[in-house]
């Protein structure tokens, strides 16, 4: 989130909330994480939660575009390791720049972002976690989560080119920016096998357009069944 259209009272709830964690330990929080989850988090796990089952029976990667501190993309792995601990052949996979936005569309995105949204992250954090996952997780010796780090445009195609072994089960655009997910629509969805599904976090949002406009300019929206969960009210989805 950008927080760049809060409420007075949304305000005041994140001023409060700010303050209890700040009097708790960083352990209790991680023992505790829903003690101070919010709507909008608790919404993105069920959603992310729903959207996993959906192709728990077909086989290839799942990319994240658009990674920012790693909390999607760890619950993925997660119920990955969880559910199908055998999975030999699932990879999570996410690409971010780690640094904030870039390849901003003067056109086709907002005007009131900049690149240093988003920049609030640790790349190297996440691989450590990433590795700690890994050390108790079954079948460990085959990598299961990948971080790709760079503008997706320019490493999308890149990376590719070094997996010739590429599938993709879900794609999840995430990057919130026209050109970003122009490409990732434009590279990986030759890789997707009927019945993979793509995700967009914020479909038919005015607020971010430009994941909208790159679908519409890859995709012909009168071929596309787009989907929504009921209780999310930005992500939509749809299958190959």
């Amino acid at each position: 989130m950008t927080k760049r259209r809060l409420t007075e009272q949304e305000k005041a709830y994140n001023e409060q909330r700010h303050h209890l964690i700040s009097s708790c330990s960083a352990e209790y929080l991680a023992d505790a994480p829903f003690l101070f989850a919010n709507r909008i988090q608790i919404t993105q796990m069920l959603s992310r939660v729903e959207l996993f089952k959906m192709v728990l029976d077909i086989p290839g990667a799942i990319i994240e575009c658009g990674v920012h501190r790693g909390n999607s993309l760890m619950l993925y792995f997660q119920l990955s390791v969880l559910l199908e601990p055998y999975a030999i052949n699932r990879s999570i996979i996410g690409f971010d720049t780690f640094e904030g936005f870039r390849s901003i569309s003067e056109e086709n995105d907002p005007k009131d972002i900049n690149e240093q949204m988003f920049s609030d992250t640790d790349y190297d954090l996440l691989k450590n976690i990433i590795d700690m996952n890994d050390a108790i997780r079954p079948v460990n010796q085959i990598p299961r989560c990948e971080l790709v780090k760079g503008d997706i445009t320019v490493t999308a195609a890149e990376f590719v080119k070094t997996r010739p072994d590429l599938g993709i089960a879900m794609l999840i655009l995430d990057t919130d920016l026209y050109e970003p997910t122009k490409v990732a629509l434009e590279t990986f969805l030759p890789l997707m096998p009927k019945g993979g599904v793509v995700v967009l976090d914020e479909v038919c949002y005015r607020n971010f357009s430009g994941e909208t406009l790159a679908l519409k300019n890859v995709l012909d929206l009168n071929k596309v069944e787009l989907k929504r969960l009921p209780f999310d009210a930005c992500v939509g989805y749809f299958r190959i």
